[in-house]
């Protein structure tokens, strides 16, 4: 879990936020990530540890990744409209869950994020035209955020490169979306199952300090 988790939130959940561009202000975690409309999507997501891909759900405060592991299926759940950010393994039924605020202090106190970006002309990703913004961000706890971000009209992000700085490393991230689908999100995507047990988290364990 701690892998994935840590590289989602370092490459996006600590950066994303919807200002007028060339202009910096402090940004909550529950505005970030967070278009305002309903998509399904492909995606990929690399850093220095390793490279994770699948598909994407979302809908305005809620979204749904699943992907593949050595260790079997695998699925994030981040509900920002409940505060809540869970780990499914659907193979085994099980799930651990915490409050989505809480991870992202636990990583470098990216509930302060203050983000700059200016726009940079326009791009194509994945046959979406986008805006292309040169980025450069803080946190309260020290992190930093230097690279460029491609926006769609409507708020999605469909590609982010750059390098964090967290606990002293430089640490490159590179994600994207592609064959974006502007549907009508299942609400059931969201919802831990019933028959799932829920397991104790060990922050210490999963390298969450």
């Amino acid at each position: 879990m701690s892998r994935f988790l840590l590289m989602f939130v370092l490459a996006i959940g600590a950066l994303f936020s919807r200002m007028p561009e060339s202009r910096a202000a402090a940004v909550g975690l529950p505005e970030l990530l967070d278009a305002q409309v309903e998509y399904t999507a492909e995606f990929y997501l690399v850093s220095d540890k390793g490279r994770f891909q699948g598909s994407v759900i979302h809908a305005p405060g809620r979204e749904r990744r699943d992907f593949d592991t050595t260790g079997g299926r695998q699925a994030l759940l981040l509900r920002r409209d409940i505060d809540q950010a869970a780990m499914m393994w659907p193979e085994r039924k099980w799930y651990v869950a915490t409050s989505f605020l809480s991870v992202a202090g636990m990583i470098g106190g990216f509930d302060g994020v203050s983000v700059e970006r200016k726009a940079d002309g326009t791009e194509r990703i994945s046959g979406e035209m986008t805006t292309r913004y040169q980025v450069s961000g803080d946190s309260s706890g020290g992190g930093s955020f230097q690279g460029r971000m491609w926006v769609t009209k409507d708020g999605i992000l469909m590609k982010l490169v750059g390098k964090v700085a967290f606990n002293g490393r430089q640490i490159p991230v590179e994600t994207a979306l592609s064959n974006v689908l502007r549907v009508k999100a299942d609400n059931a995507a969201f919802v831990l199952p019933a028959d799932y047990k829920g397991l104790p988290l060990d922050f210490a364990k999963l390298g969450l300090h």
